[in-house]
This record gives structure tokens, sequence and C-alpha cells, in this order.
């Protein structure tokens, strides 16, 4: 939901002021047209010329205030605005905007005393009203809220930023049905208004009514395409189950996957459903899932198309380069296509040529087998055959014979090529463009990182014996692996990210103006760390991991995005007090409970937070993971270790064909299973502990912090909400530990949750 209240600034008209010049007084006219226009340095330059003639000239202070607030100088704005209200207390809209760069600033108690100011000079002021609404759902005070914004609709009943606002604050206290009406009612009056057909999708998806959901988002990114509704609109298809194909749909999610619009790992699941409803494709795959384990041939499996629907389809090339696939269907038609392309490119000769569109899946399924680090099974057959060609492929590049173009793909589906001898000299060919795209990905990209990796400082030494076993997990398998990262959001400060994520949360207003500290402590392959100095203005951010070959990946993402907000170090999170800094934000997302004693990490970070700073972490639970706990005792009186990565594949095959049987459904459709690296880490860690709300909520006592909120989704916080009604702000840990009691897979992902640290 986008939580931003719509406020009714007083927009700029025509004053007349008493006892004005004729000559101050045209260029007061001209200076709000250029500032209705739009042409603000115009209008500034106009304001201040006044100013030198009157320097008590109330209008002209009161819009040069405006002015400053709109381009973000809210301290320039209050200042001017309270000297316009010295000259003239009288003037509602004085007062109104008053409030406005007040709140702005964080000072709802001040906002709201300007707000009732400007109303006890004007009571049917609906902007002030629905202003004074808004600093009441930012204070948590739902009640008086509805009351402010019905009053503005008392006075101004086709208000449509009332009625959306009204709308917001309905959908809080839970009362969806009036939301519902609020909307429509802001619609009918402004069938544009992107934000209300955005809120009113992410009401429509809370209540289970996704296709209704996806129906308003569609019109809203056909009106505008906003950050806001492209996120929406991931959060609306990948919950659903579609039974019939859809072109606009299929349209938007590979332009969402190519470009992207979110984490294209959200899209993968419901992708390859989509996928699947190609008639075509889902023969492919119908094929494949009945036969297995018996592997088809080419022909038997392709059927009379081959692989042409394959290459035509640009959804499932989109997801084969963007994202793990998380479909066991669709990873056992691939491993089958894989063997197929194979036997394809083992009795190729560099006479045949090219192979035509094909290359396009088959590079596609290259790249998909580099991602997953190739997870997928294979016979011991298969592997001789693949290993044979890599052979040959070998002996090519040494005598530099031609290459079959299939060649380095096939055998790039089954071995990174940056690991062969003369790899290097795969890059002097002129190769089509889908193939070069594999040679970057696997030689020169790796290569990046083993330079990176030279120039990353060591912070700390690396001792503890459990962060030695840890170390050693991820230097093997870094994890994850992923390809593109999400679009960079509207950055925000601190506090105001966290009073839109948390708008019923009550803390304190801490971080600096010019600059915040922010520590990643575990920040793996830099996922994490570039979406946090991507969120937060003004960040500089320190992000520090034992591996250091995820932070050579990490680097190199981070540089491909042209940041540099990010530094990056290896360190071990016990020996962080060394550091002799302090931040304003710590981030640590799954990493505590992979230490020997979780609270006492947590401890050290807390000695790193500044007084008042946050803190995000994120645990596992103890009740969502029993399922792993189930599934961990099968691996081991079956005697499945993670010493190589074909016993992890042996796993994986073993846990899929018990799925059914021993209820292991929720840990193959866990993203986490579709990867070598990170199956790795749900089955096989080397160190893991479990957490309970109670703990957590224990350790927040006896440390003096304050739960702001817990990351969670809107549907999941909605079902909290109806169960446990007198917690809006979803803040009571042991209420939160009976609904999870009740509903075991709510945290299976893991604990992710704000706190603030005492002042």
């Amino acid at each position: 939901m986008n939580r931003k209240q719509r406020r009714a600034e007083k927009r700029p008209g025509r004053p007349v002021p008493q006892g004005a010049s004729p000559r101050v007084q045209d260029v007061l006219v001209d200076a709000v047209r250029h500032h209705q226009a739009g042409r603000l340095n115009q209008a500034e330059r106009l304001y201040r010329q006044i100013l030198q003639v009157d320097t008590r000239h109330a209008d002209a202070l009161h819009l040069l205030g405006v002015l400053a607030r709109q381009v973000g100088r809210n301290d320039i704005a209050v200042d001017l605005i309270v000297k316009a209200i010295a000259v003239d207390g009288q003037v509602p809209a004085f007062h109104s905007n008053l409030g406005i760069a007040l709140q702005d600033q964080g000072k709802l108690e001040e906002a709201i005393a300007s707000y009732r100011r400007a109303l006890a000079h004007k009571p049917d002021f609906a902007d002030a009203h629905n202003n004074l609404g808004n600093a009441l759902m930012e204070q948590g005070n739902l009640e008086e809220a509805v009351v402010s914004y019905r009053r503005a609709l008392t006075h101004e009943p086709d208000f449509a930023q009332a009625h959306y606002n009204l709308g917001n604050a309905l959908q809080y206290q839970g009362k969806l049905e009036e939301a519902v009406v609020s909307y429509e009612r802001a619609l009918e009056i402004k069938f544009d208004y992107v934000e209300a057909l955005n809120n009113y999708a992410v009401l429509l998806n809370t209540q289970g009514r996704s296709v209704r959901a996806l129906d308003m988002i569609k019109q809203s990114l056909r009106i505008k395409e906003t950050r806001e509704a492209k996120n929406i609109f991931i959060s609306c298809i990948q919950h659903l189950r579609l039974i019939e194909d859809d072109s606009d749909i299929r349209i938007a999610m590979v332009r969402a996957l190519i470009e992207p619009w979110g984490r294209p790992i959200d899209l993968a699941r419901v992708g390859s459903e989509f996928v699947k409803l190609n008639p075509n494709i889902g023969m492919c795959v119908a094929r494949a899932t009945n036969g297995w384990p018996l592997q088809l041939a080419a022909q038997e499996l392709f059927g009379a198309s081959g692989v042409t629907t394959l290459a035509a389809d640009p959804l499932l090339l989109a997801i084969l380069n963007s994202a793990l696939v998380c479909d066991v269907e669709m990873e056992r038609f691939l491993t089958m296509a894989r063997r197929a392309m194979l036997e394809a490119a083992a009795t190729m000769t560099a006479l045949d040529g090219e192979v035509g569109s094909a290359l396009n899946f088959y590079t596609a399924l290259a790249g998909q087998c580099f991602i997953n680090e190739y997870v997928f099974s294979l016979t011991d057959e298969e592997i001789q055959k693949a290993s044979d060609l890599r052979d040959s492929l070998t002996s090519a590049l040494e005598s530099r014979a031609q290459v079959p173009v299939l060649w380095p793909v096939a055998v790039a589906a089954y071995f990174p090529l940056g690991s062969l001898p003369l790899a290097g000299r795969l890059l002097e060919t002129k190769w089509p463009e889908p193939l070069m795209a594999v040679l970057v990905q696997q030689i020169l990209e790796p290569e990046k990182e083993r330079q990176l990796r030279a120039t990353i400082p060591r912070l700390t030494a690396i001792e503890d014996e459990v962060s030695v076993l840890v170390l050693k997990q991820y230097e093997e398998n870094p994890y994850p692996r992923w390809v593109t990262a999400a679009p960079a959001p509207e950055a925000k400060d601190i506090v105001g990210y966290l009073r839109q994520r948390f708008p019923l949360s009550s803390f304190k207003r801490h971080g600096k103006s010019d600059r915040i500290d922010v520590l990643i402590a575990g920040c793996g392959t830099g996922q994490h760390s570039i979406e946090v100095a991507q969120k937060f203005q003004r960040a500089k951010v320190l992000a520090v991991d034992l591996s250091m070959n995820s932070l050579g990946y990490a680097k190199r993402k981070t540089q491909e995005l042209g940041l540099t907000s990010i530094d990056y170090a290896q360190a071990d999170l016990l020996k962080l007090g060394s550091l002799g800094r302090r931040f304003d934000v710590i981030e640590s997302i799954g990493v505590l409970h992979h230490l020997a004693d979780p609270l006492a990490g947590w401890r050290v970070l807390l000695s790193l937070l500044l007084p008042g700073g946050f803190m995000k972490l994120g645990l596992y639970s103890e009740v969502a993971r029993r399922s792993i706990a189930r599934a961990r005792a099968v691996i081991a009186e079956q005697g499945h270790t993670a010493t190589t990565a074909n016993e992890i594949r042996q796993c994986r095959q073993h846990l899929m064909s018990l799925d059914q049987q021993a209820d292991f459904g929720t840990i193959t459709n866990s993203f986490d299973f579709f990867s070598t690296s990170t199956c790795r880490d749900l089955l096989f860690h080397a160190q893991e502990h479990c957490m309970t709300l109670s703990c957590i909520e224990g350790f927040l006592q006896e440390n003096n912090l304050m739960l702001i909120g817990c990351e969670i989704d809107t549907a999941v916080l909605h079902a909290y909400r109806d169960r446990f009604p007198n917690d809006r702000a979803g803040t009571n840990l042991g209420q939160w530990q009976i609904f999870e009691n009740e509903n075991p897979v709510t945290f299976f992902g893991m604990y992710q949750f704000w706190i603030q640290k005492a002042e």
C-alpha cells in the first residue's frame, strides 16, 4: 500500500494585498503565474524582488515559503511562513501550509497545532481538515484522522484527495469495505487518480481478490507507469494461480523481468506457470514430467515443433536469463532439454554452421545452469559426455581450430566456461550475440570479481571456530547468485521510510540531515547493500561479510550500477567492535542465526548502534522451520552430505521424490531449493539456530529496545489484525507468537523486524 497521504497545499492564487503599490501587485501576479506553471526559478526571483522592496510583504513571504517546501527546503519554508504569519496571522492558508512544512520535518505536534489554528480562522477550510487528518494518521490516531477527513468532505464533497486519504485510514482500521467505497468515490471524481488505483489494488490483493486487483493495477499502469504501480503488479501477480493465457499480462511480465520492475526472483514461480500455458511448451513439460526419471530423446521431448517454440517464447527466455526456475516440472523439462542440447552438440562439426533461432533457447538454458550453479540432476553417462565435449573444446582452443557454435554453449550448461584452460580465446571469435552474453557471464565477469577481491580490505581477523566453518561454506557457494538488481526506489530519509512502512507505529526521530552511516553486517553478494544504498537518502554504507568470493561478486554488481556510496570489507561480525565506529542504521538479515551465540552477536551490533538509531534484523523461526528439521532428519538417515555439489543434487532429487508422502512441499516450493548455494544454505548449513518470538521479545525488553514493526506481507498483516484487532500496529510479539503457532508457515522465510535503540 502506498502510505503517503495526499496533502492539500494551498496553491498560489492571485492575492491582492491591502495597500500594495500597483507595481508590487503586478510583480506578485506575474510571480504567481510562473509559480502555477511550475517555473519555480522565475517565481522565486520575482518573490525575492518584492521582498527587496518590502521585507514584510506577507504574501511574498508565504508563497516563497511554499516554493521552498516544494523543492525540499523545509527549514527555509518554515522560517519564511512564520515571518508571513508574524505580519498577518489571520490568513488560514498561512497556518495550513506551515503545518505541511512542519509535518515534513517530523514535527507532528507543531503541525497539528498549525492546522488547528487555520481551522480556528476558517472552520470550513477543507484543505486544513484533510491535512490535519494526515498528521493525525502519522501519529497513529486513526479515529481522529477519520473524523478530520469526514469534516473535509462535509465542506467539499467532491474532494478526491480526502476520499483517498479516508480510504487509507479506513483500510488501516480494518474497515475494508468502507475503504473500498472511499477509493471508488475518489476514482469517480478523478478517474485517473493513480494513487487511489494503486491502494485500491493493494486492498483487493489483501482480501485475496487478486484478479480484480490486477485489473486495477493494469489500469494504473496504462495511465502512468510508476514504480509503485510496478511493485504492486508484482505483488498481485506472484500469488495468482493462472489457468489461461493473457497477452497483456504476459507482455507485462516480460518487461517486469527484463527491465526489471522488482527482484526477478519474485516472478520466477508464476512466470514458470505462465510459460506452461503456452500449449506447445506445456505439452513438452508434461511429457518430461510424465516420463521422469527416464530421459526422453529430443524428438520425443520437443515434439514436431522442435526447439523453435521454446526459442520464440520471450517469457521463457526472460525467466531463464534473469531468475532461478523455481518449478519442479520446469526443472525436469529443462534437465532433459540440456541433455538433448548436449547430444546435438556432440555430433556437431564446425562445418554445420549456425543453429538458427534455437541458439536463443540454448544460450538461455546455459545461463540458467550457471545461475543455479548446475543444480540439475545428471547421470554418470551424461557427465562423461559433457566432459568429453569440454575436452574437445579445450583441444580446439589450444590448436586455434574453428569451434562449432553449439560446443561452448553446451559445455557452459555443465561447467563454468571460465574454468577451462585458455577460455579467454573464446572471446577472440565474433560469435552471435546470445553466445557472447554467455561468454561475458561466465568468463569476463568472474575474472572481474577475482580482480576486485584484491582491492577489498580485511577489517578483522576471522578466528572463531564457527565463523571459519561458515566462511568455508560461502567461499565455496557465494549466496545468492543474482543477475539483475531491483530498480532504485524513491530515496527517503530513514524516518520518512519507516513512517511510510509503519504508519501506525510511534518512534522518535533520528538521523543527521547531511549523511547517515549505515552498516550492513553480512552483505553476501551485494543485493541487500545495493538496495539499502538506493533506498536511503545521503546514506554512506559499510557492507561487510566473511566471504571474499561473495564480496567480489557484490563489488562487481555495485560498480556496474555506478554506485559509489558503498564500501565493502571482509570482517567477522563478532569482532566489529574493534572498528571504533558507530552507525545510525544497522541491518543484518539472516546472519545472527549462523553464529554460535546469536544473542551475543546481537549485542555486538547494538554496541555499534548510535542512541536513537534504527536496526533491521532477520532471524529464523523455530516454528516455521519444523519442516526443514524433518527434512534434515530424512537427509541424515539417507547419509546425504554437502561435501560435493553432486551430493546436493542427489539429495534434492530424493526429496522431490518424497514430496507428496513426506510433506516436503514447503521446502520444494521454497526459492532456496532451486540452486546449489541456496539449497546448501537451506538444508546443509554449517551452523544454524532458530528463535521464537517470545525469546526475541525478552531480548528487546532486557536491552530497552522498541519494536517498530515486522516486515510482513500485507495479506498476513490483515489476517493478524483480524485475529488481534487491538494491535493495529502489529507490534505485540506475544500475540504474533499465538498467530504463528496457529499459522506455522507465516515466517517461513524468517522473522524480519525493525527496532529502535533508546536514546
